[in-house]
């Protein structure tokens, strides 16, 4: 574990060996995580990019998007459990703002669960906005929240 205070090295891309990193913070914050196969899918998907911040030789947080024409759609953002509250959640997504805008991208997009109140919050503090809500859109049924960004 690593000490509260550790800090962050910059964002960076994300390389196919630490995809299984990736693959356990999926699993220890999501109720339906992408598997290690779906991610290495996604990793070698030119439209895709998964950037992150290692604290000493862990990922700290990583956030994946997919661009389409001027849509960033956000696959997954997390932060693992031993360094929350450290702010890197909102970090990475400011931080990977420049990347999508390089990509051409004009604005994010995603979808939140209706109960993941922590995250719609740090959204809402950084500028995301909450625009409607897709019915059942998870596989347990529940709800998701849409949420968009324009990139400034």
């Amino acid at each position: 574990m690593a000490a509260p205070d550790a800090t962050p090295g910059p964002l960076s891309p994300l390389a196919a060996d630490e995809l299984p990193q990736v693959a356990a913070i999926e699993s220890l914050v999501f109720p339906e995580p992408l598997s290690l196969e779906d991610l290495r899918r996604l990793w070698r998907d030119p439209a895709t990019a998964y950037v992150g911040f290692r604290v000493g030789d862990r990922l700290g947080a990583y956030f994946g998007f997919q661009t389409f024409g001027p849509t960033a759609h956000v696959v997954s953002n997390a932060t693992h459990p031993d360094f929350r509250r450290q702010g890197l959640g909102a970090r990475v997504l400011q931080e990977a703002e420049p990347l999508a805008r390089g990509r051409g991208a004009r604005w994010f997009l995603g979808e939140v669960r209706v109960s993941n109140a922590a995250q719609r919050r740090v959204l809402a503090r950084i500028g995301w906005s909450e625009v409607g809500t897709c019915p059942a859109f998870f596989g347990n049924g529940e709800d998701a929240i849409v949420v968009w960004r324009c990139l400034p």
